[in-house]
């Protein structure tokens, strides 16, 4: 918040300064023409005019003189009135933001299983966004003001992030939360935003960006499973695009669920499909409907065999066309 501050007086500075350096100077030159006074006492006189403090030696008597004063009296207050604004406008604004800070603090603590993505810059927009799109529920924290201000002006759920500590998570309403998604730019911040989430909230469903595979492998330790490092997978995307191209678009379609429908099933004791075959699943959830895989002891099976059994904490994949599904 002090920094946010700092930057937002500093811009008004960068506004004011000048204009009040201009009217000076000008005004300096134009009191040393009409009233033929020495520079400096031009320069005091200016002051004096600019900030309404009367003077014995300011007497206008001739038309430039009257005209030259009056015009920097005019000049003057307005200026300062101007440069009053401006710092009461930036008072208003930082009183209205601590408002909608506040209000938003206040709507997430009655939020259930929405996720929080830690990280505003590209990454966690878009991860943000493909939530949205999913109608799942997000708030995007990050302690760059600038990157908070993006976000929140693209229409997302945002507050700016003092530090990694409990207290600062506290807003994020984790312990409510379903799921966690850590893009930071930097592998430490990630690894102290887990950290303290986790402390909160044991039980949040985890993805990680890494920048480096030593901060992957870090993080797998640490109990993240699912840790994405960006170049490498986008080095592998476009390699795939070059060799198997038909494939790879196929893939994406999937991923991007363009023409189909992709549901993710948790099978329990009480599931129709727990203790039976896959070759079981079409009659229990449609003709239309495809099993691509499960998920069973934290490894994913790809096309299973019709025959393998589905059993409980099992997770299943079912594809479906969209044509069909509707």
């Amino acid at each position: 918040m002090c920094h946010a501050w700092y930057r937002a007086v500093t811009r008004r500075i960068r506004w004011a300064l000048p204009l009040i350096a201009a009217t000076v100077l000008g005004g300096t030159i134009a009191l040393h023409g009409a009233y033929h006074a020495p520079w400096l006492l031009s320069l005091y006189l200016v002051i004096s005019i600019m900030s309404t403090v009367s003077d014995s030696r300011i007497h206008p008597v001739s038309p430039t003189q009257i005209i030259v004063t009056g015009i920097l009296i005019i000049v003057g207050t307005g200026l300062w009135i101007f440069v009053l604004s401006l710092f009461v406008s930036y008072i208003l604004e930082a009183d209205l933001d601590s408002f909608k800070e506040r209000r938003t603090i206040m709507e997430i603590r009655r939020w259930k299983n929405h996720f929080v993505v830690v990280g505003a810059g590209r990454v966690g927009e878009s991860i943000a966004r493909e939530l949205s799109e999913m109608g799942e529920t997000v708030v995007i924290v990050d302690k760059d003001p600038d990157r908070v201000a993006r976000v929140r002006e693209a229409g997302f759920t945002t507050f700016l992030l003092h530090g990694f500590s409990a207290d600062a998570f506290r807003p994020a309403n984790f312990p409510s939360a379903k799921g966690l998604a850590l893009a930071l730019p930097d592998d430490a911040e990630n690894l102290y935003a887990y950290l303290t989430a986790n402390a909160l909230n044991e039980h949040l469903q985890v993805v990680a960006r890494a920048q480096t595979a030593e901060a992957a492998q870090y993080l797998h330790d640490l109990g993240i499973e699912r840790v994405i490092l960006p170049d490498i997978v986008g080095g592998r995307r476009l390699a795939r695009m070059l060799v198997k191209p038909v494939a790879h678009d196929l893939l994406m379609a999937l991923l991007n669920e363009e023409g189909v429908q992709i549901t993710e099933i948790a099978v329990d004791d009480h599931s129709p499909i727990a203790h039976q075959p896959v070759q079981r699943v079409r009659d229990i959830f449609g003709a239309d409907v495809t099993l691509i895989g499960y998920w069973r002891n934290q490894q994913l099976h790809m096309a299973p065999r019709a025959t393998d059994v589905l059993l409980p904490n099992d997770t299943i994949i079912l594809v479906q066309s969209t044509e069909t599904a509707t």
